[in-house]
């Protein structure tokens, strides 16, 4: 029985995690259809499958560098946790205080490439 509680947990945690990736692809995607005028299939096809793509992919990679690295990151992965967390925050508040000037010039429908 507490294998099964196992398994229900594992898919608790995959569900979440591919609701939360979901949620975040949904955003970008529509924040760069409203930033484009004119959308073709090819840009569409390409847009969704880079998306998709490094939606999928970078879990995959941060799984299989984990399992691999347990035994040496356990010990300091709240401090890696907390710098992580400090360099997001204080890119943010750069960000929101430093405003570029020049990002306002650009073509809203900027070529569209990798």
């Amino acid at each position: 029985m507490v294998q099964d509680e196992g398994v229900i947990v594992g898919f608790v945690e995959l569900f979440l995690i591919g609701v939360g990736l979901s949620m975040d692809a949904f955003a970008v995607s529509v924040c760069k259809g409203l930033g484009m005028s004119r959308l073709s299939i090819r840009q569409a096809t390409v847009i969704s499958l880079f998306f998709g793509g490094f939606q999928a992919l970078m879990p995959l990679i941060g799984w299989a560098l984990g399992s691999q690295l347990a035994d040496l990151i356990t010990p300091i992965d709240h401090w890696i946790a907390f710098a992580l967390l400090a360099f997001v925050g204080g890119k943010m508040l750069w960000d929101a205080f430093h405003e570029d000037d020049e990002q306002g010039e650009e073509a809203q429908d900027a070529r569209l490439g990798p």
